[in-house]
């Protein structure tokens, strides 16, 4: 499969002596397989779904910009201000969607941030006309359409997410050297369905997303979650955040989908103004 074109991007000033060692350092962003190939149900205590639900996606698009990247802590070598709007569900072979590179000094960059957010005049990487469409005319920073399966019965999903969060001090993993270098953004899609705001090991679940469908046309909206009250939930804790609803609930995992080169933890700024 072809490799989209990396996109050119404006990097800082950098005044270098002649014999500074330079590379490239390549910026991709990727949703793992859970977003490319879905989510499956839970086999034998394996990850996934523990109620036997699956998900695929078949758009998730993600507003990303303000990308910097540093060596330790020195001033930032790559920062790229522009917004960019990636689909992540192509079949990447691992390798996620190209957003940008550049010239850098050697070093391992290993202070990583960039912004999830709104932007009016991003730039297209991948998506569809039609879905980059949507996302725009609601506003969203992460817009994600998707099916749910069970057993024959199938619940569709179509949500934006408005929100702008801004992921800091990502502990990144590219080494450049004599070869180039990359650094992955990584988004967590299974965060959406975790079932709990503060436990450090939830579940994914989707009972409790398939049961707000009381209209029965097999597609959960914005509106059909925020009618479901998590108070009687057993689960579903939100801690001190005051959340009521299921809809906030999701709204609120969908802050926290940043990660870097796979695993690696940001640290989350978010609302970012």
């Amino acid at each position: 499969m072809s490799r989209i074109h990396r996109p050119a991007i404006a990097v800082l000033p950098l005044v270098l002596a002649a014999c500074t060692p330079t590379n490239t350092l390549s910026v991709d962003v990727w949703g793992e397989d859970y977003i490319e190939e879905g989510i499956p149900a839970a086999v034998d205590g394996g990850d996934g779904f523990i109620d036997g639900w699956s998900v695929t996606f078949e758009a998730f698009l993600v507003s990303i910009g303000e990308v910097t990247a540093a060596s330790g802590a020195s001033t930032p070598a790559f920062d790229a201000p522009g917004f960019r709007v990636v689909d992540l569900v192509p079949a990447s072979d691992g390798q996620g969607q190209p957003f940008g590179e550049a010239w850098v000094p050697a070093g391992r960059y290993d202070d990583v941030g960039y912004t999830v957010a709104p932007a009016a005049d991003s730039q297209n990487v991948n998506a569809s006309e039609a879905d980059l469409a949507a996302l725009r005319a609601a506003g969203a920073s992460v817009w994600v359409r998707g099916r749910a399966e069970r057993e024959g019965v199938s619940k569709t999903f179509t949500w934006a997410f408005t929100e702008a969060t801004r992921y800091d001090d990502c502990h990144g993993t590219a080494e450049v050297g004599s070869e180039p270098s990359r650094t992955v953004l990584t988004i967590h899609a299974d965060h959406l369905f975790y079932d709990d705001l503060v436990s450090e090991e939830p579940n994914l679940a989707f009972q409790l997303i398939a049961e707000a469908d009381v209209d029965g046309d097999g597609e959960v909206t914005a509106a059909e979650l925020r009618a479901v009250d998590l108070g009687p939930q057993e689960r579903y804790q939100v801690g001190s955040t005051g959340i009521t609803n299921l809809w906030n609930f999701i709204v609120r995992q969908s802050t926290t989908l940043g990660h870097i080169d796979g695993e690696g933890h940001c640290a989350r700024v978010g609302p970012r103004h």
